[in-house]
């Protein structure tokens, strides 16, 4: 988690970078690299793609540096890898899967490690998921994304997305609905909520 105060931080590097400071934008590569990798390659689904998308966001992200005033950099910097996702769609590149984050080696680290059938079922569950992630269309895809993923503010991925909070808000909301529903059709991995209601 990027820490509470890292708007300041990111001002100050941000302002020593407008003046031309490679350390200082260096330093946000460090801050911002694993994240928007990860939002790209939930968008994209091949890392080679997703890696891409990143540098250039970066090299974009230094080449106009000095036209950011007031933006937060984070979101400007997701909102220029966004755009990238958007023309990567655009040049007719198909989605690729969305990667799989199970973990299958985690032994000797004192966790009790599933027995083979949960282990199996979880994978099923997480190959579900991802593909009906995978399924719905650009626009609630990355907004999903950005909230559920990488935990980003509601007014956050409005400013990434160049749209108003309530269409951010719709967006996602239709985005879960239709995971939820999709989901639904495989009653032995997905439980309905209220089934569990006491």
């Amino acid at each position: 988690m990027v820490p509470s105060n890292s708007v300041n931080d990111d001002r100050d590097l941000v302002g020593r970078a407008r003046r031309g400071d490679r350390e200082a934008f260096t330093q946000l590569i460090v801050q911002y690299q694993v994240p928007l990798y990860n939002m790209a390659l939930r968008m994209v689904g091949r890392p080679d793609d997703a890696a891409d998308i990143a540098q250039e966001a970066f090299l974009r992200a230094w080449e106009k540096i000095r036209t950011l005033r007031e933006a937060p950099f984070k979101s400007w910097l997701f909102q220029i890898a966004a755009n990238l996702c958007y023309d990567h769609f655009r040049r007719g590149r198909r989605y690729g899967e969305m990667p799989d984050e199970q973990t299958h080696n985690v032994i000797g680290l004192g966790i009790a490690t599933p027995d083979p059938q949960e282990r199996a079922e979880a994978s099923e569950r997480n190959r579900l998921v991802r593909e009906s992630i995978e399924a719905l269309d650009h626009d609630m895809r990355i907004a999903i994304v950005l909230r559920d993923i990488n935990g980003m503010a509601y007014d956050e991925i409005a400013s990434v997305l160049r749209v108003p909070l309530g269409t951010v808000k719709s967006r996602i909301a239709r985005a879960r609905a239709e995971v939820q529903e999709r989901l639904q059709q495989h009653p032995d991995f997905f439980l309905r909520e209220d089934a569990h209601a006491e």
